[in-house]
């Protein structure tokens, strides 16, 4: 009985593994949620060099914690800030966003249970801080089918910066391939884009190969967009520990 009860005890102080990547991509959600009350500190970098005709070059930083609900919701509390030189304008460098995000897996995260196919919703509103009349609504549509060791998923994505005098909307699509190497290791490749309605010359795609490492309770993902339409190159790297 004693034995028995040291061994669950040992169990149960044993680190958790952290998914590889909660997405296994750079530049697409993925379809992995936080379990109830678990919690995640997770930071992204990413680039965008040569884009549109003014040249423009940026780097921002994502960083927030998100929190498991439930099984199928998670919430987190990003603060987004923004680097940004064009052939027009001196650098700078600024909190960009703050805001709530919600994530929505719509079948069991469960190993046992869990299906090949696995869609997620993803909604956010977020405050612009440079312009203090605006507002920013995000939200995703994820479907993501994985069999054996390969892992496939589409990111369908939508975004729209509201202010009392204009609108102006963004579709976000992409997709990506990511194989197992190793029981920690995935590689593969993405196609990314960001596509304003109202203006072809403000839209910008890119493809690349992307990676996926965890070990532990550590992981990390990443993609280098290399430019096909309006953009030279497009890296970004996120990773994320677990608690």
């Amino acid at each position: 009985m004693r034995t028995a009860l040291a061994f669950l005890i040992v169990v149960g102080l044993l680190p958790r593994t952290a998914h590889a990547g909660r997405s296994f991509y750079g530049w697409l959600y993925g379809t992995e949620v936080m379990p109830e009350r678990g919690v995640e500190l997770q930071t992204w970098i990413l680039e965008t060099n040569g884009k549109y005709v003014q040249n423009g070059k940026e780097t921002s930083i994502w960083w927030g914690p998100l929190i498991g609900v439930t099984d199928h919701l998670e919430l987190s509390l990003p603060i987004e800030m923004e680097w940004l030189q064009t052939d027009m304008a001196a650098p700078s460098f600024t909190v960009k966003r703050f805001g709530l995000e919600a994530r929505y897996r719509l079948v069991s995260s469960d190993p046992v249970d869990a299906p090949p196919l696995a869609p997620l919703i993803r909604v956010a509103a977020k405050r612009d801080v440079t312009t203090r009349n605006a507002v920013v609504v995000e939200g995703d549509a994820v479907v993501s089918y994985e069999i054996g060791a390969l892992h496939a998923l589409v990111d369908i994505g939508v975004v729209g910066n509201l202010t009392t005098d204009d609108q102006r909307w963004q579709v976000r699509p992409g997709g990506g391939v990511s194989v197992a190497v190793t029981s920690e290791l995935r590689i593969g490749a993405e196609v990314y884009s960001e596509l304003r309605l109202d203006s072809a010359s403000e839209s910008w795609a890119a493809v690349g190969p992307n990676l996926a490492w965890t070990h532990g309770r550590f992981w990390l993902s990443a993609a280098f967009g290399i430019g096909v339409y309006h953009v030279k190159t497009a890296p970004r790297v996120m990773w994320g520990i677990a608690f």
